[in-house]
């Protein structure tokens, strides 16, 4: 999975503690609460919630264990494609 990491992501540890890692930076605290509700709809939609999710006035940094199983690693993939969507949409 890590190989096929997306544009604007890095990853932290490695092994069974391996996560995805991205800042989202916005123009102002409008667009930053959009993309964060529109996270939280999109967690409860496809059952993928990120570890931990930090955010201050203009920016939102979010973590995501790497699961082991191929399934799982598909379904993170399509959440983190649809949370890049979200993010250029907003």
């Amino acid at each position: 999975m890590a190989e096929n990491l997306p544009a604007g992501w890095s990853i932290n540890g490695n092994g069974a503690e391996k996560s995805w890692f991205r800042r989202f930076e916005f123009p102002e605290y409008a667009r930053l609460r959009r993309f964060l509700d529109g996270l939280a709809e999109l967690a409860e939609a496809t059952g993928v919630h990120p570890d931990n999710i930090g955010f201050g006035k203009d920016y939102a940094n979010v973590s995501l264990t790497v699961p082991s199983s191929e399934e799982e690693q598909a379904r993170l993939g399509d959440f983190v494609s649809r949370l890049d969507r979200l993010f250029e949409e907003n």
